[in-house]
């Protein structure tokens, strides 16, 4: 038996979280991760965790598969807000393994966020930017309340994509 529960990150979630974003950069080029991914040690992915949830303004949100027969949790998707610089926006990024798309992990994760943006944050609005031929992407954020609010051309490698900013206004 096999349940799916969207958590807050902890210290203790650094190495599998690292795993993780390891599997997500292999499986799709749809979101960024830090390039020093592959330098970064447990013990330190796990003090930022730390130092993430002490703040008002960021959070990392995990989607566990929690597997109660042999008793393992396993990490199937993230969703991270970021605060922009000294402004009352943060920037939502969000991925899930590709063997758990299309079945709500990524929406549950978003408005899981959102919840926590309104009841707990200092922040006013969310913002993500998304490929343009991303369309179940855009799909999924139109109907949660996001609108787009600007057309962007963002380098990834060496390429020029062609992205929508879209804006999601929290209510306090």
């Amino acid at each position: 038996m096999s349940d799916v529960s969207n958590t807050l990150a902890k210290p203790n979630d650094a190495k599998n979280l690292i795993k993780l974003l390891k599997q997500l950069t292999k499986e799709s080029d749809t979101f960024t991760v830090d390039r020093s991914l592959g330098q970064i040690s447990e013990q330190d992915e796990a003090r930022q965790i730390m130092l993430i949830n002490q703040t008002r303004n960021n959070i990392i949100l995990v989607a566990k598969l929690e597997d109660t027969t042999h008793d393992v949790d396993e990490l199937i998707g993230v969703v991270t807000i970021q605060q922009i610089d000294d402004t009352k926006c943060g920037e939502l990024g969000v991925a899930v393994l590709k063997d758990y798309w299309n079945q709500g992990v990524g929406s549950a994760l978003v408005e899981e966020s959102i919840d926590w943006g309104c009841d707990y944050s200092n922040l006013e609005n969310f913002y993500l930017v998304v490929k343009k031929d991303n369309l179940a992407a855009i799909h999924l954020y139109e109907k949660i309340g996001f609108k787009k609010s600007k057309n962007r051309f963002i380098k990834m490698d060496t390429n020029l994509k062609s992205t929508y900013e879209m804006n999601y206004q929290l209510k306090k």
